[in-house]
């Protein structure tokens, strides 16, 4: 048992972590998210089916990474609002610049977060974790036909954010590219080249 659950440790980690990571964009919230879910999955080992291991960590990983958002909200409003840090960073002026890949990428993941539940899980675990529609849907607990009208719809709200167009028109005419019509799989693409 200690053996197998090793493997799948090996296995899921990081897939684990990496949603957590785009969910919250905290590299030490992630970890702890992705601790807490290796425990549960610890704790249940003998109750899960195995067959879909895959999907149970994603929902486990899900619901962990709501009930950390919903804590620190609560800590929020408990807290003094000129205490609060500004988390909202200053928008640069100049957007038609020359955009390297780090800053296009960060802008990519602020686009994404910035998009409710669930249409941002259902992009992170498709088109950046690669992860089936099958594993969606149970890890989510949506019907199929609501995980590809959420995901149509988590790309084309991605697709309308004006600023983020922009940057990736003004990026692929700046690296010399031909004029592609802009679609959030190719942004999602061009985060992972």
């Amino acid at each position: 048992m200690i053996e197998q659950y090793q493997q799948a440790v090996a296995q899921y980690r990081q897939r684990i972590y990496s949603f957590a990571y785009y969910s919250l964009r905290s590299p030490e919230d992630a970890e702890d998210v992705t601790q807490d879910v290796l425990i549960k999955l610890w704790q249940n080992w003998q109750k899960i089916d195995h067959n879909k291991l895959s999907a149970w960590l994603m929902r486990v990983a899900h619901n962990q990474v709501i009930d950390l958002v919903r804590r620190r909200k609560k800590q929020m409003e408990n807290t003094d609002e000129f205490a609060t840090p500004d988390q909202h960073p200053a928008k640069d002026e100049d957007v038609g610049r020359s955009l390297d890949e780090e800053t296009f990428r960060h802008r990519l993941m602020h686009g994404i977060r910035k998009l409710d539940d669930p249409f941002r899980s259902i992009i992170i675990m498709r088109d950046i974790q690669g992860q089936t529609y099958d594993d969606i849907k149970y890890c989510l607990e949506l019907s199929e036909s609501q995980v590809k009208v959420y995901l149509h719809r988590a790309r084309r709200k991605l697709r309308e954010d004006s600023e983020l167009r922009r940057l990736y028109e003004d990026n692929t005419l700046q690296n010399g590219a031909h004029r592609v019509k802009l679609t959030p799989m190719k942004i999602v693409n061009q985060m992972h080249n």
